[in-house]
């Protein structure tokens, strides 16, 4: 094919090669686009959900994925034992504990409230001092799921450090409820940074994450131009005749 003063004669193998590669690179840059998409679409989910009329009850059955996001305003009453130390949570370049307390309703189902973040001790022996709120109260939170898993350095993924204080790798809901016999509906409530009997609750604001995948996408669509490219300026020969500037 003649283009201008250059012949396009590609070989065989690169021609393959970027048939091959081209609408890879094009479908991913656009399966990174749809992904956005996607978590703005969940990102203003959120927003609205945590807009509607506060939930003031749990009960067994219910679908979580419904709850998510929404404000939960509930009465009832921490358990004392077990509370739950989630390892290797880092705050501002310090390593702590998430603070999980299993809270009784006043219709008798059981929720884990994550009441916060608190600092470790300079080692593993020292404990950090839990207080529990004594007697009915009413909490404030957000409904989220159980965190899908913590930093498992060990096969033994809890540890008895006594007065009824565990540390846990794993936030992981069906063996809690196994080995504790709590009953521990499926949603866990994030304690609102003015509702009381908690640690500090800097909770992240809710946002879409959509710039990562913006950003592969580019990636994508940069690597599939460059591959084109280079095609193309690998496969257009002068001419003979130009080549003698005749």
């Amino acid at each position: 094919m003649q283009i201008g003063s250059r012949q396009f004669s590609p070989g065989l193998w690169p021609t393959i090669v970027t048939l091959s590669l081209l609408p890879l690179l094009v479908y991913l840059g656009f399966w990174q686009l749809d992904r956005a998409e996607q978590k703005s679409n969940l990102l203003e989910q959120k927003l609205e959900r945590s807009n509607n009329e506060s939930i003031t009850s749990l009960v067994s059955g219910i679908d979580l994925d419904s709850l998510l996001w929404r404000k939960a305003v509930l009465s009832g009453e921490f358990k004392h034992s077990p509370v739950f130390l989630l390892d290797n949570q880092v705050l501002k370049n310090e390593v702590g504990y998430f603070v999980y307390s299993p809270f009784e309703l006043s219709n008798g189902n059981i929720v884990l409230v994550n009441r916060g973040w608190t600092k470790a001790g300079l080692t593993r022996d020292v404990i950090p001092v839990i207080p529990v709120s004594q007697g009915i109260v009413e909490i404030t939170g957000i409904i989220a799921a159980a965190p899908f898993s913590g930093i498992v350095l060990a096969e033994k993924t809890d540890e008895d450090l006594g007065n009824g204080l565990y540390r846990l790798q794993r936030v992981d809901l069906e063996k809690l409820n196994a080995k504790y016999e709590l009953k521990l509906l499926s949603p866990i409530i994030r304690l609102d940074p003015d509702s009381e009997g908690g640690f500090v609750r800097d909770w992240r604001k809710p946002g879409s994450g959509k710039e990562k995948n913006l950003g592969y996408a580019f990636q994508w669509f940069a690597m599939a131009s460059a591959l084109l490219i280079i095609f193309l300026a690998v496969n257009l020969k002068k001419t003979v005749e130009d080549i003698d500037g005749s």
